[in-house]
């Protein structure tokens, strides 16, 4: 197998590469997701990701696909028709109850109960984010389980039964693993998406990924103790592998992919959105569209007197301070335990591109920062699913060792 057609399903964007068997990433593609109603996002997945192949197939005509990988954001429920409680939407305030339940999911379930009534007593199956995509695509059900201690984060039949959702058992599709063959790629799909000269045509293995934090944790070879992951994007998190079970407060502790390993988490909910509202505020004060990187870098290098570039600065400075202190958090957490806490993390995510910002985050942390070559990673996670369940590598862990390349280990320099 030489080419991997991976794609991981955010939350207004879909991402999608092709990534070699050589972990080199072929060609890119980001599709902003269309408008749509409330609720109802799941329904432009697909047509995204026809636009994603189309962009992509344009700049490498000659490029040939030997399977496909989908990951994306969750807890995100979705069902048989596109109705979609995305993973960040409030919940109704009749839905508290459920919170006592140690799902993730299920206080979702239980408010797509209620949001949706019809669909939840239909017919079709209920699923989480990636797997309705997947089963757009191969007609087949399932439900991704990350790693067999993630059944308590999802649900069983008697958690289910707790939250007055026993009528849910039957219609949530049955655990299967990331790197398991999802199906082939169906006759209709494959004439929708019209790209069979490029590899895909009915018949195309489509390899289960994982959610997005999962499959960016593999995509950085955050896999062993000690190895800390910094994935920001809209939100920001803070992820560092443990050999032990960390309870502390201010951490979200889940197990990792890795059976016996664990992973202790810290949540910065809004660091990009925030930025993104200042860069709207930036534009129509200058009167003219700036690229990320250069807001960063007329924030960072502005000596008017212009407020809005101080706020802009402060704004910066505070994220990367609570990025410190979450830092500290899990430093302290681990203090005595077998899990050494690292001088250095890997940065991932939409900052992976900013070397600017990224010096920042080292003088405030006082570390140093990775950056992988592929900067989406969970990009890279789906590859290493895919080459793991076609049989390349023997686990994730040898295909992440072969497959994951770093551009270098930066330093700060701006701040003394």
């Amino acid at each position: 197998m030489e080419n991997v057609f991976c794609a991981d399903i955010g939350t207004s964007s879909l991402k999608t590469a092709v990534i070699d068997s050589q972990g080199t990433v072929v060609e890119y593609s980001r599709i902003i997701f269309e408008k749509t109603e409330e609720h109802r996002e799941a329904t432009v997945w697909l047509s995204a990701l026809k636009s994603a192949t189309d962009e992509i197939f344009s700049k490498k005509k000659d490029c040939r696909i030997d399977a496909i990988c989908i990951s994306g954001n969750g807890p995100t429920v979705v069902g048989g028709n596109g109705e979609t409680l995305l993973w960040n939407s409030s919940l109704p305030n009749d839905c508290t109850r459920a919170f006592l339940s140690a799902s993730l999911f299920i206080p979702r379930l239980y408010a797509f109960k209620k949001m949706f009534p019809d669909a939840w007593n239909g017919n079709s199956s209920i699923y989480s984010g990636p797997e309705y995509l997947i089963h757009l695509l191969t007609g087949n059900d399932m439900t991704i389980l990350p790693e067999e201690r993630f059944t308590e984060a999802y649900w069983t039949e008697d958690s289910l039964d707790e939250a007055d959702l026993k009528d849910g058992f039957s219609k949530l599709p049955k655990f299967t693993s990331p790197t398991s063959l999802a199906g082939k790629l169906t006759e209709e799909i494959a004439g929708y998406i019209s790209h069979a000269e490029n590899g895909l045509v009915s018949g195309l293995p489509v390899y289960c990924g994982a959610p997005d934090f999962v499959a960016a944790l593999v995509g950085t070879g955050t896999l062993s103790p000690g190895k800390l992951c910094d994935r920001a994007g809209s939100s920001e998190g803070l992820n560092l592998c443990t050999a032990e079970k960390i309870n502390a407060a201010g951490i979200r502790t889940l197990p990792s992919i890795i059976p016996g390993l664990w992973n202790a988490s810290i949540l910065l909910p809004d660091t990009g959105t925030r930025f993104s509202e200042y860069k709207k505020r930036l534009e129509e004060f200058e009167g003219h569209p700036f690229t990320y990187d250069e807001a960063v870098h007329e924030t960072i290098f502005n000596d008017g007197i212009d407020a809005i570039y101080d706020q802009g600065k402060y704004m910066m400075l505070e994220t990367a301070m609570k990025v410190r202190d979450g830092f500290g958090v899990l430093r302290n957490a681990v203090a005595g335990t077998s899990t050494v806490f690292p001088d250095e993390f890997t940065i991932a995510g939409g900052q992976a591109g900013n070397q600017e910002w990224i010096k920042m985050k080292c003088d405030v942390t006082g570390m140093k920062a990775k950056i992988p070559t592929c900067h989406d990673a969970e990009l890279m996670g789906d590859a290493i699913f895919a080459f793991t369940g076609a049989g390349c590598y023997k686990d994730i862990v040898e295909a992440s060792e072969k497959l994951c390349t770093f551009e270098g280990l930066m330093q700060g320099a701006f701040l003394a």
